[in-house]
């Protein structure tokens, strides 16, 4: 069954698997606020649903996702209840197992994404990148939290950073990702674990995630990056306009 969302998020569901498809390949799906907020109130839907026991997230055409679109900062300073942050949230709260399958290029939220995933699909020739420093911001997600756990503290400043490109192959040796297939294959790959998370016991799986993935340790560190982006837009934004 197919579920209208928005425009450029498109969802349906089958064999229990809440399929979440980001369709904006002519912009490399970057995101726009209302995808943002699409997307939140998909993954909140999903994760009350009792027919919904595994979500899938894939992107349309070359890549998976190029991050936050860069004309949408001309909407921040976000608030709590706008459109980011609530994504930002909605990502950590999710109690059903999220698949993710990463195709081509990740890049800023594509990334950050997934260190709220449970599995994550991706090729050795996927290119990731990380680029808040050269932004001018601070990463998002509590990924200032949560990557050093996943890879490990000098890895996680190598990338934070640096700002530089890794590959696929390096984020399944450093453990960011759970498994690597071949670059055709991967969104196939992905629905077979989505469909094989779905056919587990869900209270068991919900158990264990709680304790894995303590959603509660994470919010405050959302909150906290969001308000120093907030401010390093505002400085942003100042500068401009003190030379104008």
């Amino acid at each position: 069954m197919s579920i209208t969302i928005a425009d450029s998020i498109q969802c349906s569901v089958q064999d229990g698997v809440w399929h979440l498809r980001i369709t904006r390949p002519e912009k490399r799906n970057a995101l726009t606020m209302p995808m943002f907020a699409a997307i939140a109130n998909a993954l909140k839907a999903a994760d009350q649903r009792d027919d919904v026991r595994c979500v899938l997230v894939t992107g349309a055409g070359d890549v998976f996702c190029a991050g936050h679109d860069l004309k949408a900062f001309d909407e921040w300073p976000q608030q709590p209840q706008d459109a980011v942050p609530s994504f930002l949230h909605a990502i950590a709260d999710v109690r059903k197992p999220v698949v993710i399958a990463v195709h081509g290029s990740a890049t800023g939220i594509g990334v950050t994404w997934l260190l709220h995933a449970d599995w994550v699909v991706t090729s050795a020739d996927t290119v990731f990148r990380l680029p808040f420093i050269d932004l001018g911001i601070v990463p998002e997600a509590a990924s200032t939290l949560l990557l050093q756990r996943a890879i490990g503290l000098p890895r996680a400043k190598r990338l934070l950073f640096g700002g530089e490109k890794f590959t696929g192959a390096e984020a399944y040796e450093w453990g960011l990702v759970a498994e690597i297939s071949p670059a055709g294959e991967v969104g196939s790959r992905a629905s077979e674990r989505a469909k094989l998370l779905a056919s587990k016991d869900p209270a068991i799986l919900r158990r264990i995630k709680d304790w894995l993935h303590p959603s509660s340790e994470y919010h405050q560190r959302i909150d906290d990056e969001v308000i120093e982006i907030n401010a390093a837009v505002g400085r942003r934004r100042k500068a401009m306009e003190s030379m104008q």
